[in-house]
């Protein structure tokens, strides 16, 4: 018998845990999607009522970079492991960091490059009055998430 309330006890224990674990969790973050007008968000694509033509464009834009950029990042982060591995040696070989380090700084000038260019590309595809409208969007300094770069002030 004591051994059953036991067993009874330590498992409302247990699922009680799980379920406060299930609750903290929640359903997601805050409200859900961000709607045009509500002051958090506001859609570039809807604001500046880009054509079919202007939105495959900059997928394609997007997609390019994307694939470049990503590659890149990988490099970049299995080269700054290495680094750290160097690093972590008991007399490293400082000609190897300073090589490593050098690897490192072109990747991320290839991928700001990248970056740049993806962003001169989107704004390209713009009309002049498609440009002024952007420059007004709230969210100016961030980035148009269709294509790299549209609306920073860079």
């Amino acid at each position: 018998m004591k051994r059953s309330i036991l067993c009874l006890t330590l498992t409302l224990f247990l699922l009680c845990g799980i379920v406060q674990v299930a609750a903290a969790a929640g359903t997601g973050c805050g409200v859900g999607p961000h709607l045009p007008g509500s002051g958090e968000w506001v859609s570039p694509v809807e604001v500046l009522d880009l054509t079919d033509q202007q939105l495959t464009k900059m997928r394609a834009v997007n997609q390019s970079s994307y694939e470049q950029i990503r590659d890149l990042r990988i490099k970049l982060m299995d080269s700054r492991h290495e680094l750290m591995q160097l690093r972590l040696q008991k007399k490293p070989d400082q000609a190897a960091v300073e090589a490593k380090i050098k690897e490192i700084n072109e990747m991320r000038e290839k991928i700001h490059t990248i970056f740049q260019q993806g962003k001169q590309e989107c704004q390209s595809i713009l009309t002049k009055e498609q440009q002024a409208k952007l420059q007004e969007l709230p969210h100016k300094k961030g980035s148009f998430r269709g294509c790299p770069g549209i609306g920073r002030d860079q």
